[in-house]
């Protein structure tokens, strides 16, 4: 069941059976921040899978040619919500797969060309916030076809108690709503509109009369609705056991820090022990691993 940021707070304030003076609000909004932070760590559930796609003429221009014996050289930068790698593969036009990058290096094992390796193409390494890759976009045996990168991965979702920024695009996406909004509130915005164009927002005073000269202009202020959040809306006994933890160890009952901590951790495994069943079900399942020259 769905619950807002808010009830999210008044339900860990009721579990702890603490008053304001005890904990306050900034404490159990802490130790919310803090349980979704723990839980991005070990969370390995369809939630938190999402795909970044880096289109060809960025690829393009982050990609060095062959040059000696250094083969050809993708660079891409690594999304922000990052938490871990899934799969990386090169695509056509048809979204069909060219190439997996399989093969992962440590930094200086990728750097170093007369370091040994156990396969000629496809690999990949990090460094810092950028992705290396090699042989380069478009330099496979399918190259001319390469359209995109996708990178396939875990993510941590936006805070709990993000909300939508005023936009025009959010305004036309339903996305805004003008309760609670108004001057000096938080994240507050006005959008503008004229009176000849109905109810067409626009992002700026000159915009709106612009769209119709002979037009009345007047604003709104709006604020957003809050974003959706997996773990919030859909499994608030994570937030809330991890919540709690944080609680009593802020007010020095080990005790129940511990058994919450410990209901948390139990919440996580019973989440990843069902997607580890669904994943194995439906079908005959096959892994290939590679020993690296090991086995």
């Amino acid at each position: 069941m769905a619950i807002t940021y808010n009830e999210l707070v008044a339900l860990v304030r009721t579990w702890s059976n603490r008053d304001e003076e005890v904990v306050s609000d900034a404490i159990i909004k802490d130790g919310l921040k803090y349980a979704a932070d723990k839980a991005y760590r070990s969370l390995r559930v369809p939630p938190l899978e999402n795909v970044a796609v880096y289109e060809k003429t960025l690829l393009e221009s982050a990609t060095t040619a062959t040059s000696g014996v250094n083969p050809s050289k993708t660079e891409i930068q690594l999304p922000y919500d990052l938490v871990e790698f899934i799969q990386i593969k090169e695509v056509d036009t048809s979204g069909a797969a060219i190439r997996v990058f399989n093969e992962k290096l440590d930094v200086r094992t990728f750097n170093d060309p007369s370091a040994e390796k156990y396969s000629t193409n496809n690999y990949w390494t990090r460094e810092r916030n950028v992705v290396y890759l090699t042989p380069g976009f478009g330099f496979s045996n399918q190259g001319s076809d390469a359209n995109s990168m996708e990178l396939y991965y875990y993510r941590r979702l936006p805070a709990l108690n993000a909300v939508y920024s005023v936009t025009v695009l959010n305004y036309n996406a339903g996305f805004l709503t003008t309760t609670g909004a108004g001057s000096g509130v938080a994240n507050s915005k006005q959008l503008y509109f004229n009176s000849n164009t109905g109810t067409t927002a626009y992002a700026t005073q000159s915009a709106a009369q612009a769209a119709n000269p002979a037009g009345t202009v007047t604003a709104t202020y709006y604020i957003g609705i809050a974003t959706p959040n997996w773990l919030r809306d859909e499994n608030q006994r994570v937030l809330l056991f991890g919540a709690l933890a944080e609680v009593f160890a802020y007010v020095q009952d080990d005790d129940q820090a511990a058994k919450y901590l410990a209901m948390f951790k139990n919440e996580i495994a019973e989440l990843n022990d069902e997607d580890a069943k669904r994943n194995a079900s439906g079908g005959n399942l096959q892994i290939n691993f590679n020993g690296r020259g090991l086995i």
